[in-house]
């Protein structure tokens, strides 16, 4: 007679998560808000925010769109024996 024992420690079967908070912070730092305009050549930023919520509302109140710019760097990684292209987040003190 074969019996299975049955483990209730979810941890052993499920993998670390994250909280959406720790996600959020890792990535704000390469995230910037700007008012702009765009148009036939472009667009124009005119206004830097230091938070997406202060741009937004900023948006709403003069009907103008906003903007969120992502900074990245490339870089190569030969630990493997051969060339990868990872990217790299750039800080906004950059």
């Amino acid at each position: 007679m074969n019996t299975v024992a049955q483990s209730t420690d979810l941890s052993l079967v499920t993998p670390a998560r994250r909280s959406r908070k720790a996600q959020d912070k890792k990535e704000e730092h390469t995230k910037r808000f700007f008012l702009g305009d765009s148009a036939a050549e472009g667009v124009s930023l005119k206004r830097e925010f230091p938070s997406e919520v202060e741009a937004q509302l900023e948006s709403l109140k003069l009907g103008e769109p906003y903007y969120v710019v992502e900074s990245w760097k490339a870089v190569a990684d030969l630990s493997s024996g051969s060339i990868a292209v990872q990217k790299r987040a750039v800080s906004n003190k950059t």
